[in-house]
């Protein structure tokens, strides 16, 4: 084990190698490397990326997310090293102490050390695309990085704070300045915010459901606008996969090669858990009960620098943890701490680029079985006509009697993990019956369409929180209609436009109203709008205007009534429309409501009688510019996914405006035919350059709208026809 003044000397180390410069022999290393990689754009602007081996391909992706996204790689990195607050200043410090808790700098070079060799390949090769980028573009001057380093993208798995049921001002009230640590700190309640997180749709068809009798694959993820590229990465060492990763990353996530393809929705899975613990303070020491007797709990001092103004200040905090993890908060006169999966980082970035490489289903399962991913599941379709669904992936066993929801009681080893679930004990589908497979953030137990009586008897409920969404509602009923169905068929069922959400909580206004004894004349026209409505979503829409902002303004509601302070988990639940209702709330709440919402729109727009397509609009602004209603925008049928829209899209109004913009929701979106020549369609928000000079800023708009995706340019003879640009890195 490493003494603390080693770790000191590495950290010291690590900083010292990230601030220096290259050398003439470093960079002539690096232009060879350069020379060895092929960047291939085609007329849409989307990079292929060449190279002999592995590294090389991870040389040029990385290369390639620089040219577009340099600001957004370098702000992934800076945030993955726990330094945010060194250019944002002393507000984000706690972002920082929370990454610090889980990984720094020394583990993370520790990690790196322990890797592999082909990986620790990979992860040079990755930092070389970065710093080969910085230089070879001197012009763009980086905020705090001026030197990657390998281990860097190591530090790949700390927990999201918003994901792990605790809020962020729970957190910083623990470690901040007033609450002196008391052991009587209780929380405050997580914030009721009505957006809608992130989430994704996947579905998969076997062959026999589909005109060219191959399997068939949806990707859809629902996140932040332009967080991701569309890619294709290609070596001679067997890879050659196209889809999308994150920023800063170097698998794609999103995919699919020549064999097979992956879609990761969120889950809500059981695999990260709070456990309340029993503290004393004894002769200025802290304790905690365990199994009747006291254990010390571990005290260790970070420093952390912010800026402030021209200066670069510093801040010590202690953080405490136990044999459960990490502690991130205090309730009810009990500390709280965070248990989740330990170290899965190397682990966790050789199965995401085993899976890019996978050739069948054997070989895609070997690399999910090692069982290192939270918060995804996992939907899958290959060459060979397979189909499957894996709802989780590392899924803790645990007592079942127990609310996983909340914090469970820390003394006592009854509620520790006892085991993980191997992949084929996870809920799951095989090649079902039916033909096609589903899952939009929801519960696996409709994933086939019916609902799964056997798996609901005999899996754990902490397995299965996950709720039916309407974006579910609305995939079993276009799924089941698919017979013989090609890829526009496919792509025009997940631009269906019935929306589900409003056919559960609309009819139950219309009563309300009609139970009134004297209801408002004013509300006559709204409610007979919604009455003629066939739930079907346009842009020329009025009452998908109404009903869409009159459930927003349910969300909150939806909140206000959960035992405080709830969960991540119950919020999520709630704002994507899973477990919202309005069976609580009285006729006249939901009636007056309704007029805020009339009121709103007259105030905004002169009148009620607003177009969905008028209010809802789709603009791309310039990096770091505001939205604005005075500049170009286009009207999108889309709604949030909480009303059941399967092409999510989350609009808001923005500072100054009336109309709402867009700000997550479909991103890239592929669907993918697995014959002996693959063949796929796929689009992605606005277009793939971040350039609003280029042609490739908005030229997929309109097909991102309309559902009349592009060709995916898989081949190479394919994309050579094709071929805008062809370059290597550097030139």
């Amino acid at each position: 084990m490493k003494t603390f003044s080693t770790l000191v000397c590495l950290t010291l180390l690590c900083f010292r190698l990230e601030a220096q410069s290259f050398s003439s022999q470093e960079i002539s290393a690096l232009k060879k490397q350069a020379r060895q990689v092929t960047i291939v754009k085609d007329k849409w602007g989307i990079p292929h990326v060449y190279a002999k081996t592995d590294a090389g391909a991870v040389f040029g992706m990385m290369y390639v997310q620089c040219e577009e996204f340099f600001e957004k790689v370098e702000s992934t990195l800076i945030s993955r090293l726990g330094r945010q607050a060194e250019v944002e200043g002393e507000a984000a410090l706690y972002k920082d102490l929370w990454t610090r808790m889980y990984i720094d700098s020394s583990k993370a070079i520790g990690l790196y050390e322990q890797s592999p060799r082909w990986l620790q390949k990979l992860c040079d090769a990755y930092a070389d695309g970065i710093n080969f980028y910085m230089i070879s573009h001197p012009e763009k001057k980086p905020k705090l990085i001026q030197r990657v380093q390998p281990w860097m993208v190591l530090m790949n798995n700390v927990p999201a704070l918003a994901g792990s049921n605790i809020d962020e001002d729970e957190f910083v009230k623990f470690y901040g300045k007033d609450a002196r640590l008391s052991l009587s700190y209780r929380p405050g309640y997580l914030a009721e915010d009505p957006r809608e997180p992130a989430g994704s749709n996947g579905w998969a068809l076997s062959p026999a459901r589909t005109q060219s009798k191959n399997a068939m694959l949806l990707i859809n993820p629902h996140s932040e606008f332009y967080g991701r590229i569309e890619i294709q990465v290609v070596s001679k060492q067997g890879l050659n996969a196209y889809g999308a990763p994150f920023l800063g990353q170097f698998n794609i996530f999103q995919g699919f090669n020549e064999y097979c393809g992956w879609m990761h929705p969120v889950s809500l899975s059981d695999a990260k858990d709070l456990y309340t613990e029993q503290v004393e303070q004894q002769d200025g020491r802290y304790f905690y009960r365990y199994n009747g007797s006291l254990r010390p709990v571990d005290s260790t001092r970070i420093t952390l620098q912010y800026k402030k103004g021209n200066e670069l200040l510093s801040k010590t905090f202690t953080t405490y943890r136990t044999h459960h993890g990490p502690v991130v908060s205090a309730y009810d006169k009990k500390w709280i701490t965070l248990k989740t999966l330990d170290d899965p980082n190397i682990d966790l970035l050789a199965m995401h680029w085993q899976k890019m490489k996978a050739r069948n289903l054997k070989e895609f399962k070997a690399s999910m079985d090692t069982r290192v991913m939270t918060g995804s599941n996992v939907i899958y379709a290959d060459r060979a006509g397979n189909i499957g669904y894996w709802h989780g992936n590392f899924v803790p066993q645990k007592d079942p009697a127990l609310d996983w929801k909340r914090a469970v009681d820390g003394s006592t080893d009854a509620t520790e993990w006892k085991g993980t679930y191997a992949l084929d004990d996870l809920p799951h589908y095989l090649n079902p019956a039916n033909g096609w497979l589903q899952n939009c953030n929801s519960t696996i137990l409709y994933g086939t369409g019916t609902f799964d009586s056997t798996m609901y008897r005999t899996k754990p409920t902490y397995m299965l929180p996950d709720g039916q969404t309407p974006r579910a509602d609305g995939a079993i009923r276009v799924l089941s209609q698919l017979q013989n169905a090609t890829l526009d068929d496919v792509i025009a069922a997940a631009h269906d436009k019935y929306l589900a959400g409003g056919e559960r909580h609309v009819p139950a206004l219309l009563a309300a109203y009609a139970a009134l004894p004297s209801p408002s004349t004013h509300l006559a026209g709204p409610i007979q709008t919604l009455r003629a409505w066939n739930y079907q979503t346009d842009t020329g829409s009025v009452a998908t205007t109404l009903a869409t902002l009159w459930v927003e303004k349910m969300i909150p509601l939806n909140l206000a009534r959960l035992q405080k302070p709830y969960t991540n988990e119950e919020r999520y639940s709630i704002t994507n429309g899973a477990k919202l209702t309005v069976d609580f709330v009285t006729p006249e709440k939901q009636v007056e409501t309704l007029a805020q919402v009339v009121a709103e729109l007259e105030k905004n727009f002169g009148t009620w009688q607003v177009p969905w397509g008028q209010l809802n609009r789709f603009q791309r602004p310039a990096e770091g510019e505001p939205f604005s209603d005075d500049k170009p925008s286009w009207g999108l049928p889309a709604t949030p996914g909480f009303m059941g829209s399967l092409n999510a899209y989350v609009s808001r109004p923005a500072p100054g405006t009336h109309r709402r913009y867009g700000a997550t929701g479909n991103t890239f979106v592929a669907v993918v035919d697995f014959g002996k020549k693959l063949r796929g369609k796929s689009i992605l928000t606005g277009g793939a350059s971040t350039d609003p000079a280029s042609p490739h800023f908005t030229d997929q708009v309109e097909g991102y709208i309309q559902g009349t995706y592009k060709d995916i340019l898989f081949y190479k003879k394919d994309v050579l026809r094709n071929a805008e640009k062809t370059y290597h890195p550097g030139d």
